[in-house]
């Protein structure tokens, strides 16, 4: 899946941590989590996918401001940071369960494997690193990939880039009615840009060319 749907749902559902985790003993207060929870905004997101023979991986990262301290709270409170990962990882398994992803007409189930919070920098730059994957059928030849999703107005800005193995070679892009931007590079790399103020198309669709056999990168 390409990801501008769950990017542009993370403004919208906060990936399911619509309230802050909540205080377990000595720690910050309750209205200390509540106030900073809701000063936090995603600004910027992207993409990394990874098309090998027989599966799909991909890193979803988003990045924040967050001017009152919300995630430095939660990072130094064991509790509250296995509560505040948990929360991502389900809330972000519900929004790609929400997703029709099909490859080559067969539906397939994008799963989320890890989570990951920290900083740029500083305390007020946070980011937040979803790894997921699937298995899908793809074969030597040319192989469909497909999603369908609600559209919606696109709040920041992101990028998604999809890296095909050696020898491959993309043939087709359908991004929808939306207002995305994409290129082709060098036949078996895709890059998809979304600009704050657009919004996404609902439908995804990349036509590919998978070799015989895997290759090297010095065979090309």
């Amino acid at each position: 899946m390409y990801a501008a749907s769950v990017m542009v749902a993370l403004r919208r559902r906060r990936l399911g941590r619509s309230q802050p985790v909540g205080r377990r003993g000595p720690g910050p207060s309750e209205d200390f989590l509540r106030e900073a929870s809701e000063a936090v905004q995603p600004i910027h997101g992207q993409g990394f996918f990874y098309v090998g023979y027989g599966y799909i991986a991909y890193y979803i990262v988003f990045d924040y401001n967050d001017p009152l301290g919300y995630y430095e709270a939660v990072l130094r409170n064991p509790k509250l940071y296995e509560e505040e990962t948990l929360k991502l990882y389900y809330g972000m398994q519900e929004l790609v369960d929400q997703e029709e992803v099909k490859v080559n007409g067969e539906r397939v189930r994008p799963k989320v494997a890890m989570v990951d919070i920290g900083f740029r920098g500083r305390s007020s730059r946070v980011y937040i690193v979803f790894a997921l994957r699937f298995r899908a059928p793809i074969r030597p030849g040319v192989n469909v990939y497909e999603n369908r999703y609600e559209p919606e107005p696109i709040e920041y800005d992101y990028e998604a880039y999809w890296v095909f193995p050696p020898g491959s070679r993309i043939l087709e892009v359908d991004m929808g009615t939306g207002s995305e931007d994409w290129e082709i590079v060098d036949d078996n790399v895709l890059a998809i840009y979304g600009k704050r103020g657009g919004r996404t198309g609902g439908y995804e669709k990349i036509v590919f060319r998978m070799p015989e056999k895997p290759i090297m990168q010095d065979e090309e």
